[in-house]
């Protein structure tokens, strides 16, 4: 086995590691053991970045790959199905190495932060065991070389997530929140599931290779169509888990759960792993699917950004440009900025997660207020948090000198050059949605920041409602005593929830990826993670349109050479079999126009971004247009935007109260049809076994009773003449003679 290998296992091992030792005896140990939690954990970033450096700095090969694995399940030969062996292994490629640096990191800051910010909670060694096991299922999804084991690993994600969002579970918004999450993520697993089921019946593995290499064998025995809902059944897993429409409802209401854990799961795990798991299959995935996941984020990336503008708690907000930026992640997939998408991924894991965890310094200094309407002038209060907080959204907002600015604009350079490379039309509304979200989302963060930042405190103006501080203690320490914060005023955190924004913040510069923030394609990243060849339609003749000449006026007289594919398609892309499918052109033309489109992209997105900043200073800082006015003036449009495009109330009058007609209906049909059958048997049985009763006892036992009657009487009779004495006998004998002389004598005389 390679050692990085097994130092791989080593990583994975160690947060469950933490997990158990904490779950089962925090109670015993010195501060609920909450440094056991901090070092394994960063025992584990120690060991990823060695990995980290091994792949990436000193090997610096894009097409780097090990993997190793084991049979877990042998059934043998089973009827009807043939061999059945399910594996488990372990691949380390650039994406796995680079993954691991960034779960492990971000986790261990997290840990380090929670040591100031739940400082004081009664179940505060279970929070580190569950951050433990959170980070355990994670690593477990960005490891494994199968299907079947990234499944395993999804439905911890959502354990531990369901886990964390409802950690205060005494708040009924709280419960409500973790089922919310826990069911919308179902639906999106199902469908992952059949996904995953069809591929297994036509190839009997869940290997990513086998399934690569039999594709490209042209073994997929159904038709194109069967091929393309495989991949958008296996895509609804991302829609579940990276909260994309229509599925996205369940992110925002995950804030109920700790800062710290809105941070983890916004940055590196839960949402983290969808977007994953799409560029994991990416290399299967047919036009017609990849088109699906590209309107999909297009959609998802500006229908949360609309919403984002209205909302007022901080951590909302974060939340719904969490939606977003996912959005564009998936939305990059689609259109096959495969590089540009993941790039986004890891940019956005780092300022997201300094946004995050510098919203809970702002709420732990503001004594868990969350609203921004009653916050204000905190930059001198908080000079670090201002200074990281405004950092991260720049990144976020994608301003030159930020690495959101470089991966951002990579994604829109890529939808500009799908939309050119399928003919335009509908498929310019990719792009244009993606820049108009990029408009509002420096809107909304410079809304944020204003709101917090700047102008006067505006504390004093809070409603003296008791049922408005209920409203917005969403993080709650309910149980949790404010006696580590000082009595009087806002002040800035601790240096244990300083460290990590400062981290964070740093790792939000462009020079971390890149020395030049134009980019281009130019930096490590970039040149690490690479477009790989697709496998679908290699040689297989049941999907011959994918293997159709390009016949697109657009594509003619032009094909670019498609290198072998990198990490996941390894030997088996069609490239690397000197031949060319549709997809392959199609893809390489796509990344060629994408290129093309770079300075297009970086002007356009700079004057919607200005656009965005100019709005917010025009409204929030120069007043020249007063947001309350607007509201009310455009109230349809103001309030469509805070409820969230009514999307909780269609659920709820559809899905949740169509669920629950449906079980009154169904208690109806049980209790009236069902029950009123069983009822009935029963009662023409008690009815029927009455009768019987009647019968056997006045009938059967009657003609019983008489026979015994009757042999009784008899008997009685019979016994007057059983004396035993001889006697008695002789007198009967004679009797009987006579008898039978008179009798003799009579026929005699008249016949």
């Amino acid at each position: 086995m390679h050692s990085l290998i097994q130092l791989s296992i080593v990583v994975l091992l160690l947060p469950l590691l933490s997990f158990v030792i904490l779950i089962f005896f925090n109670r015993r140990l010195p501060r609920r053991g909450d440094f056991i939690g901090v070092g394994i954990l960063g025992s584990a970033f120690a060991i990823s970045a060695y990995i980290f450096w091994s792949v990436i700095v000193q090997t610096y090969d894009p097409a780097f790959r090990i993997a190793w694995d084991f049979t877990w399940i042998d059934l043998g030969n089973v009827p009807g199905v043939g061999p059945l062996q399910i594996k488990m292994g372990v691949v380390i490629d650039n994406l796995t190495a680079i993954m691991l640096a960034m779960v492990t990191l971000i986790s261990l800051l997290v840990h380090l932060y929670s040591t100031g910010y739940m400082a004081g909670d009664k179940n505060y060694g279970r929070y580190f065991a569950f951050l433990g096991i959170f980070t355990f299922s994670m690593l477990g999804i960005v490891l494994s070389d199968n299907l079947f084991a990234i499944y395993i690993f999804w439905e911890l994600v959502g354990l531990s997530s369901y886990l964390l969002i409802g950690f205060f579970f005494e708040k009924q918004s709280a419960a409500d929140a973790q089922k919310k999450a826990f069911l919308a993520n179902r639906v999106g697993d199902i469908g992952m599931w059949l996904g995953i089921l069809i591929l297994y019946s036509q190839f009997h593995t869940f290997s990513f290779e086998q399934i690569y290499a039999n594709l490209a064998a042209g073994k997929f025995g159904l038709s194109h169509g069967w091929l393309t809902a495989a991949g958008i059944l296996l895509f609804m897993g991302c829609v579940g888990k990276s909260a994309q429409f229509p599925l996205h409802v369940w992110l925002p209401d995950a804030m109920e759960g700790p800062t710290p854990v809105s941070a983890l799961i916004h940055a590196a795990t839960m949402v983290a792993a969808g977007v994953y798991f799409v560029a994991r299959i990416f290399v299967i995935l047919t036009p017609d699917a990849l088109h699906v996941i590209a309107f999909t984020g297009a959609c998802t990336a500006f229908m949360a950004a609309t919403i984002a503008i209205t909302q007022n708690d901080i951590k909302r907000v974060l939340a719904y440009s969490t939606v977003s930026q996912l959005g564009y992640m998936v939305l990059g997939l689609g259109v096959g900025a495969y590089s540009a998408a993941l790039f986004h991924l890891v940019t956005h894991a780092f300022f997201k997660a300094c946004l995050f965890l510098g919203s809970g310094a702002i709420i732990h200094a503001m004594h868990h207020e969350q609203d921004m309407r009653w916050m204000g002038d905190l930059r001198k209060k908080m000079p670090w948090t201002f200074t990281t907080f405004t950092l991260a959204t720049l990144a976020l907002a994608g301003l030159p000198l930020t690495s959101g600015f470089m991966s951002k604009d990579a994604i829109l350079a890529g939808a500009i050059g799908f939309a050119n490379v399928e003919g335009g039309g509908i498929y310019y509304l990719i792009p244009v949605l993606g820049f108009f979200s990029a408009m509002l989302t420096a809107f909304y963060m410079g809304r944020q920041i204003w709101l917090v930042f700047f102008g006067e405190s505006r504390t004093h103006l809070k409603p003296a409602d008791p049922h408005h501080q209920a409203h917005h203690a969403h993080d709650s320490h309910d149980a949790h005593t404010d006696e580590h914060h000082e009595e009087h005023g806002v002040h800035e955190v601790s240096w244990n929830m300083r460290a990590p924004l400062v981290i964070l913040a740093a790792l939000s510069v462009f020079f971390v990826y890149s020395p030049d923030p134009l980019d281009g394609g130019k930096g490590w990243f970039m040149k690490m993670i690479q477009t790989p060849a697709t496998v679908v339609g290699e040689a297989n003749h049941q999907i011959g349109d994918l293997r159709a000449p390009l016949a697109a006026p657009a594509l003619a007289g032009v094909v670019h050479t498609v290198e072998a594919p990198a990490a996941e398609a390894g030997k088996h892309g069609s490239a690397a079999k000197g031949g060319h499918t549709y997809a392959d052109k199609r893809q390489a033309e796509i990344v060629h126009s994408g290129h093309a489109a770079h300075y297009t992209a970086i002007y356009i997105s700079s004057i919607m971004v200005l656009l965005g900043i100019s709005m917010a200073f025009v409204v929030y800082v120069f007043n020249i247009i007063d947001p309350e006015k607007t509201a009310i003036a455009i109230r349809p449009l103001y309030l469509f935007s805070l409820n969230k495009w009514y999307w909780d109330e269609i659920y709820d009058a559809t899905f949740i109260k169509g669920s629950m007609l449906l079980a009154h209906a169904l208690f109806w049909f049980d209790t009236n049809i069902v029950d009123g059958i069983v009822n009935g048997v029963a009662t023409l049985t008690r009815n029927f076994a009455l009768l019987n009763d009647k019968f056997d006892r006045n009938v059967v036992d009657g003609f019983v009773n008489f026979t015994a009657f009757t042999v009784n009487t008899t008997g009685a009779m019979l016994r007057k003449f059983q004396t035993g004495k001889v006697q008695t006998y002789v007198v009967m004998l004679l009797l009987a003679v006579f008898g039978y002389f008179v009798f003799y004598l009579t026929r005699l005389m008249y016949f």
